[in-house]
């Protein structure tokens, strides 16, 4: 077999001026995998527990208006349904700020705590609209 004629002959030693290595001061290191875990759990958690939170508000909320009125069922029916709405719009609201900020945990567990609260909230809803009107 002959020498290639096109390759580049091997260097007998090392080039003289090695490029240096620097870290760049501008992007901070992410912190080990061990440290972020339970900062995240915590988010979630926290955002869950603040869409329970207005869950709890979105059902109890509406009894005021409810009993000063002359029909506390409609009123409160009607005032629950846009509390929730609001409610649902206020985390639609917090999620996208809250991941446009770099913190989507918060975001995904006010998701979660809306939509787990769902249920827990219509079963209290009907709850005391049954007290109401009883």
């Amino acid at each position: 077999m002959t020498a290639n004629p096109y390759r580049a002959p091997l260097l007998p030693t090392r080039p003289l001026a090695a490029v240096a290595e620097f870290e760049s001061r501008n992007h901070p290191t992410a912190p080990p995998a061990e440290d972020r875990r339970p900062r995240r759990v915590r988010r979630v958690r926290s955002g869950i527990g603040t869409a329970l939170a207005g869950h709890g508000l979105a059902v109890a909320l509406p009894l005021l208006p409810a009993t000063l009125a002359d029909e506390p069922g409609t009123v409160y029916v009607v005032s629950g349904i846009a509390a929730q709405l609001l409610l649902a719009a206020v985390v639609v609201a917090l999620g996208i700020a809250r991941t446009v900020r770099r913190d989507g945990s918060n975001g995904v567990g006010l998701v979660i705590g809306w939509v787990a609260g769902v249920p827990i909230a219509a079963v209290g809803g009907i709850a005391l609209l049954i007290a109401l009107t009883a």
